[in-house]
């Protein structure tokens, strides 16, 4: 992030505890992604903050190992495919 400070404050975005939050919880996302330069292409970027925050806006019941070891497009789209429209 070019030595840019990054306020991670985010609680007014609700934690992913499932489908029916689901759309809430991904638009409200995507703005404060958006906001801090961390959303491009309907998608969050590859980066520490915005993995940090998508982990950190979801209930740690729908956390699954593998993340560990993700990167934060596919936790999103793991996340999007489990719990959104169609899913």
């Amino acid at each position: 992030m070019g030595g840019k400070d990054i306020s991670l404050e985010f609680s007014a975005i609700p934690k992913l505890h499932g489908k029916d939050n689901f759309w809430t919880w991904r638009i409200l996302l995507h703005a404060y992604l958006e906001a801090l330069g961390l959303w491009h292409a309907n998608q969050p970027i590859e980066s520490p903050q915005a993995r940090y925050i998508v982990l950190s806006t979801v209930e740690g019941r729908l956390l699954e190992p593998a993340y560990d070891d993700q990167p934060c497009q596919y936790i999103f789209h793991n996340l999007e495919d489990r719990f959104g429209p169609g899913s």
